[in-house]
């Protein structure tokens, strides 16, 4: 990995290193990650990009709906969301800068053949200097929680990106909610997140998100609440935006 920059949190890696065994286990301490990705994460992709006309016609609503799509997964770690867009035919590259979880993602490959994925153990930053404007989406899931400097990393990603193109992000809402719901609930309370995943001073509002964007010379096009239902155990889609949030940006031409 090359020179790290400064949004790397250092104990950050640490902690996601020390988990990094159990990344693909779904009922593992991954499990709401594992439970996201169909739930939120791939339905907001697969509307952005077809209102985006990345999406072919005949491919719409298909297995391969993301074909020929060239797609940035930032803090792609172990590979959980790598994988089934690079299923879905798009050309995936996946950038972390935890060596142990790229180990993982890398592994986990080889039980698929002819996937599209190249991961690179480095920060979005090193890497959006000589790929600039390179992908028709990048994808930003429950990343700015975990960084030292959100406006740095997100500068970066939208680097990469190409005009017209989408970015995708998830996070956790800086309010009251987001900190008893996020930490004090399935942190500690049903300790269904590993305690001291989550560091309230690290989440941001979608407002800012949106205020840092628009300085990137992107506009926000979608916000959505999500939720995870402690009785149902499921996420789903909601108005409230006030616990997690899902969200669409075009970069402009």
């Amino acid at each position: 990995m090359s020179e790290v920059k400064s949004s790397v949190i250092k104990t950050e890696i640490e902690r996601f290193s020390q988990h990094a065994a159990e990344w693909w286990n779904p009922n593992g301490r991954m499990k709401l990650l594992h439970q996201m990705i169909p739930a939120i994460r791939i339905p907001l992709m697969k509307s952005g990009l077809y209102n985006a006309g990345l999406v072919k016609e005949e491919n719409k609503g298909k297995s391969n709906m993301f074909e020929g799509i060239k797609i940035l997964d930032v803090g792609s770690g172990g590979g959980l969301m790598a994988e089934p867009m690079a299923l879905m035919g798009a050309q995936v590259t996946g950038v972390d800068p935890t060596e142990k979880l790229i180990d993982v993602a890398n592994e986990h490959v080889k039980i698929h053949e002819n996937l599209k994925i190249n991961y690179i153990c480095d920060t979005v930053e090193n890497h959006s200097i000589n790929n600039k404007e390179k992908y028709d989406a990048v994808t930003f899931f429950d990343v700015a929680e975990h960084v030292a400097d959100v406006r740095q990393v997100l500068k970066a990603s939208v680097e990469c990106l190409k005009p017209g193109g989408r970015i995708f992000i998830t996070t956790w809402n800086k309010t009251f909610m987001g900190w008893f719901y996020g930490i004090f609930l399935l942190e500690w309370v049903f300790g269904i997140v590993p305690r001291g995943a989550h560091d309230i001073k690290l989440f941001i509002s979608h407002e800012k998100i949106s205020e840092y964007l628009k300085e990137f010379n992107c506009k926000t096009l979608e916000v959505r609440g999500s939720w995870y239902s402690l009785w149902k155990r499921d996420w789903s889609f909601t108005s409230y935006t006030g616990v997690w949030y899902a969200m669409e940006a075009v970069k402009e031409k």
